[in-house]
């Protein structure tokens, strides 16, 4: 499949599409198309209406021409033609403002389906470029900028100020660098976790989990970039939900969560508000639309699978997975096990089938960063997994089978199945952050030289 969507694909026809010079290009114009393909530009998305000199800009310095809508009519890009009532929703109207149509339903155009997955295979498969160990201390030092980032634009949003996207882009460059290195330690970073900054952790989590689960679907670097940033701006609305209801413990009443399926829309307007940069148009949509099902039943407009971006649905993935794992005030986290197995269950339904079995594949039972008890009583931590033996992965022992503390040692699980290590040391379960004395933020992997 093309990374290039025509005007057809956006349901624009080429009986109302006229190739234009980029300097002919003026405010208000819909471009429909351009003549190269979109993931070739900062654009990332098909379609859409110039409101500002820099996008002007941008499309001049990326293309020679583009395909604009010759009938004079701008048309929102995620305008949908159904008769069906919008959803009653208090923030219809910032919606409407930022451009945004609120009818429910699927487009005549389906948008790209699934096109990560089906480029896979011709691309090569990434290789590590550092050991896990090397990038372990790198990774950590990443994860705690990062965090200090991510608040930042948290607390600025709650204080009414705009979105610091520099600080936002930096953040995720530094991410995608860790994890084309070697995505394993930044997995395992995105396991430390506070309950008390859910929020905001968990958008950086996503970050992380979204570029990791972007390489192994063989993005290109441009892309993770714009997965990740998508991911760590994917709840940004969140900052303008009252606090007593994002940590109420009990179950929430229909009118809060109503207020609660706000923040799609108060992001999608924070962002519209903070930049006219066009490289933000699919953090917009994510921003707006991970919350979206393939069966209809999502939030704010119940559209179906085929009206519902690539990007977007990856998100809703990570999102839930991260969110599963993560001690909540109304929720304890579940293993990893676990949440695969619940996104399983509703492949299809709240997820994107193939998206969700390839993310289910890419984590694998035991990710980077899991405490797991072993059948011969020994407690480790989870290091790197194995690509052909998911399930076996490299253990750092940490405890022996009295739950002493030892002098650590690793071991190869994969070594079991040629019967080179016994089977004693298979992992008989996964225990908790903080169980027998081992706290992810306290350990630190040594690195080759310490290892001698």
């Amino acid at each position: 499949m093309s990374d290039s969507y025509g005007p057809d694909d956006q349901g624009h026809s080429s009986e109302n599409t006229v190739e234009i010079s980029t300097t002919q290009l003026q405010i208000g114009m819909f471009v429909a198309d351009l003549d190269k393909p979109w993931l070739e530009t900062p654009f990332l998305v098909q379609g859409f209406e110039i409101r500002s000199n820099s996008q002007i800009q941008t499309l001049m310095e990326h293309c020679k021409s583009v395909f604009i809508l010759s009938d004079g009519k701008v048309r929102a890009p995620y305008e949908k033609n159904t008769g069906a009532p919008p959803p009653k929703l208090s923030g219809q109207s910032k919606l409407k403002d930022a451009g945004v149509s609120l009818k429910r339903g699927g487009s005549k155009k389906p948008v790209a389906k699934v096109s990560a997955l089906r480029r896979m295979d011709s691309r090569p498969e990434y290789e590590p470029k550092k050991s896990v160990r090397a990038e372990h201390k790198v990774a950590r030092d990443i994860i705690d900028v990062g965090k200090v980032n991510i608040k930042g634009i948290m607390n600025s949003v709650q204080m009414g100020q705009m979105i610091d996207t520099d600080v936002a882009e930096t953040t995720v460059t530094t991410c995608v660098h860790s994890i084309m290195n070697n995505p394993d330690a930044m997995i395992w970073m995105s396991k430390i976790k506070d309950e008390n900054q859910y929020t905001a952790e968990h958008c950086l989590n996503v970050c992380i989990l979204a570029i990791a689960f972007g390489r192994h679907l063989r993005l290109t670097e441009s892309e993770l970039q714009v997965l990740g940033l998508c991911g760590l701006l994917h709840d940004v609305g969140k900052m303008r939900t009252p606090q007593e209801i994002l940590d109420k413990p009990g179950k929430l009443t229909e009118e809060e969560f109503k207020i609660i399926q706000q923040h799609t829309i108060d992001g999608h307007r924070l962002l519209s508000d903070t930049t006219s940069g066009a490289v933000h148009s699919l953090a917009k949509d994510v921003v707006l639309n991970h919350h979206e099902r393939p069966d209809g039943s999502g939030y704010p407009r119940g559209l179906d699978s085929s009206s519902i971006s690539e990007f977007s649905r990856i998100i809703a993935v990570v999102d839930a997975y991260d969110a599963i794992t993560s001690n909540r005030c109304y929720s304890r986290a579940k293993s990893p096990v676990e949440a695969q197995k619940i996104i399983f269950e509703n492949r299809g339904k709240q997820f994107d089938e193939e998206i969700a079995l390839e993310f289910i594949k890419a984590v694998g039972p035991y990710p980077p960063g899991t405490i797991v008890e072993l059948r011969n009583g020994m407690v480790g931590i989870v290091l790197t997994g194995k690509h052909k033996f998911r399930h076996l992965p490299t253990i750092v022992i940490l405890r022996d089978q009295n739950k002493d503390s030892m002098d650590e040692r690793t071991v190869e699980l994969h070594l079991t199945d040629s019967n080179e290590l016994s089977k004693e040391f298979l992992i008989k379960k996964t225990l908790t952050d903080g169980e027998h004395g081992i706290y992810l933020k306290d350990y630190r992997v040594k690195d080759e030289a310490a290892m001698f």
